[in-house]
């Protein structure tokens, strides 16, 4: 007859499982421990030459902004920013009009709907093979601010991704004012997005890992050896 050492049948049928269960909890709190990074769009751009136009009776009331010969050159980096963007440089827009211009349409309502064409921010970051290309299309307004005389603000959203794979269709949104002071019309518009992006887990980690996967393995050795135990009094 054999003698067992354990307890009720439910009991030695449950520790398998809960031993695995305390595995799998100690892995995944390891691995969310190492793996999670923000990286976070945050910038300010600014055209102030005289070269926008705009369509419309005026600027409040207007419903198309013209950038065709105008440059957009940052202005403001926010500590936390992860475009690789530094002061001074410049961003590259285009509207997908037929032919493509340099042209927000947002139209004569108040928001929200589609853009009349999709706008695309684009900037490099480095040179060479390594180079980082962030690409961001803007798709729709969120809303339109008419009530300040000679002045428009927009609030546009849409997607970013970069050829490092740190964003990937990453809502974003953009906030845009454009003021007119006597015949000069200017623009300032500010980024922000944030997206959670996976990072190699550090060396400590790894050793942590190996050290559970030790203790559960010197587990299940010494359960095997209680087994051999009560099989053989």
């Amino acid at each position: 007859m054999v003698r067992r050492t354990m307890g009720p049948q439910g009991n030695s049928d449950m520790k398998p499982s809960v031993v695995a269960a305390l595995g799998a909890a100690l892995i995944a709190m390891l691995a969310a421990g190492a793996a999670a990074e923000a990286a976070t769009v945050n910038f300010g751009v600014a055209a102030f030459d005289g070269s926008i136009l705009f369509v419309g009776t005026s600027l409040d009331q207007s419903t198309v902004l013209d950038l065709d010969l105008s440059f957009l050159i940052v202005n403001e980096v926010g500590a936390d920013d992860a475009s690789g963007l530094d002061l001074f440089d410049s961003i590259n827009l285009s509207a997908m009009t037929s032919p493509p211009s340099r042209q927000i349409i947002y139209g004569s309502g108040t928001g929200p709907g589609s853009l009349g064409a999709d706008v695309i921010l684009s900037w490099p970051v480095g040179a060479g093979p390594a180079v980082d290309t962030f690409t961001e299309t803007l798709t729709t307004v969120v809303s339109i601010n008419r009530g300040t005389t000679d002045e428009i603000g927009l609030q546009l959203t849409g997607t970013l991704s970069d050829t490092a794979g740190d964003f990937k269709d990453t809502p974003i949104l953009l906030s845009l004012t454009a003021s007119q002071s006597g015949p000069t019309v200017g623009v300032e518009f500010t980024n922000m997005t944030s997206a959670v992006t996976p990072s190699a887990p550090e060396p400590s980690t790894w050793v942590m890992m190996a050290l559970g996967f030790g203790a559960l393995g010197y587990a299940g050795f010494r359960r095997g050896n209680a087994n051999i135990a009560a099989l053989f009094p």
